[in-house]
């Protein structure tokens, strides 16, 4: 905030000045008058100081506030992309963040990852492969995390091969 100081001193030097240069057209003396205009100006040029020093501090608290709508412009830009993603349990012990339908806006469904959500970032995960245990192998690129969504299933193939015997 403005010092208040600064400005009260300001006024108050100013209005000294202001006396001092309506007491010169009574003065007859030279020397005293030249001594008064120099009072005179030694009080605007502290005037003109005080003034300089809290025109800086506005322009601070300026460039402070800037800051501070800025910041609540992206909090602000964060509730309302946040506000379009729901948490979801794909088994497995994974979760995502998922774009709700009515939320949607005619983008597609898809997943978010969780480690860069909390981190105000959205990172959409890519899908990779499905894994031999069912599973399905997603990625985020910018965080470099897997995440393998749904149950393990076991596999339905025999665990080993027989061979039998007397040929190929």
């Amino acid at each position: 905030m403005v010092d208040m100081g600064l400005i009260t001193g300001a006024v108050t030097t100013l209005k000294t000045a202001v006396d001092i240069a309506s007491s010169l057209k009574e003065i007859n003396d030279l020397t005293v008058m030249r001594n008064k205009v120099i009072e005179m100006q030694n009080l605007i040029m502290s005037a003109q100081g005080t003034a300089v020093a809290a025109q800086s501090q506005m322009l601070q608290m300026v460039h402070e506030i800037a800051e501070l709508k800025a910041q609540v412009a992206k909090v602000e830009e964060w509730k309302a992309t946040s506000e379009r993603y729901h948490l979801v349990d794909y088994g497995g012990n994974t979760l995502a963040y998922e774009l709700t339908e009515k939320a949607a806006n005619g983008e597609p469904i898809h997943r978010l990852c969780p480690v860069c959500f909390e981190q105000r970032r959205r990172s959409i995960l890519q899908f990779r492969f499905k894994t031999n245990a069912g599973q399905q192998k997603y990625a985020c690129v910018p965080c470099d995390r897997e995440f393998d969504f749904g149950h393990r299933q076991s596999s339905s193939a025999p665990a080993h091969r027989t061979i039998s015997q007397g040929g190929w």
